[in-house]
């Protein structure tokens, strides 16, 4: 007997009840994902649970269930040109601090509004370009890219990365309600924890 999966917007009940929410967003090469692993790292040796949510399908998720504690199933891509979910069969229990971490993560007006902390990572133009080549040449090695280093500097400064920044990340800075500057930073969350406490008193 074959047995259906639940819906993807199955709920279910757990102990964590209005949870925190924080956004963080920053241009491409920003260090984002580090910041955000750190920021939980630290948060769990200090008995703070948190559960982080990359933005790529944060909007699949049911973001009210988690943030009323409830739990979900994960929902994954059924079909990436037609944006299409399905409920894959990985269980995620809400949190009492949940972090959406990504370019857009500040793009959403409902999502910032339930957010009391939006932290934006500001990073040079030379240092996220440093960045994106040592990862860039990396592929090549991997054999993951073929085109020669100066394709991906010239995409840089005028492609699709120069327009993402430009057009998505620079204008929501001014909804943050923390700025995080990569030279203070020196990506260790241990030197910003005081701002980010105080943030949240």
């Amino acid at each position: 007997m074959k047995v259906s999966n639940p819906p993807i917007e199955e709920q279910y009940p757990t102990k964590d009840e209005n949870p925190l929410l924080i956004l963080i967003t920053g241009g491409a090469a920003s260090g984002k994902t580090t910041f955000t692993q750190q920021l939980r790292e630290y948060l769990e040796q200090n008995q703070q649970k948190a559960l982080i949510l990359p933005f790529d399908n944060y909007y699949a998720y049911n973001l009210e269930a988690l943030l009323a504690g409830k739990s979900i199933y994960l929902p994954i891509y059924e079909n990436s040109r037609e944006r299409k979910f399905a409920r894959s069969i990985t269980f995620i229990n809400s949190s009492p601090i949940i972090i959406i971490e990504g370019m857009l993560s500040f793009f959403n007006k409902e999502i910032r509004e339930k957010s009391p902390l939006k932290i934006y990572l500001e990073v040079s133009e030379k240092t996220r370009l440093e960045r994106r080549l040592a990862r860039y040449k990396k592929g090549l090695e991997e054999g993951k890219f073929t085109k020669p280093v100066e394709y991906e500097i010239e995409r840089f400064y005028k492609g699709k990365p120069k327009e993402n920044q430009e057009t998505y990340v620079e204008p929501v800075k001014t909804y943050a309600d923390l700025v995080i500057n990569y030279d203070i930073y020196e990506r260790k969350v241990e030197k910003v924890i005081g701002e980010i406490r105080e943030k949240l008193k």
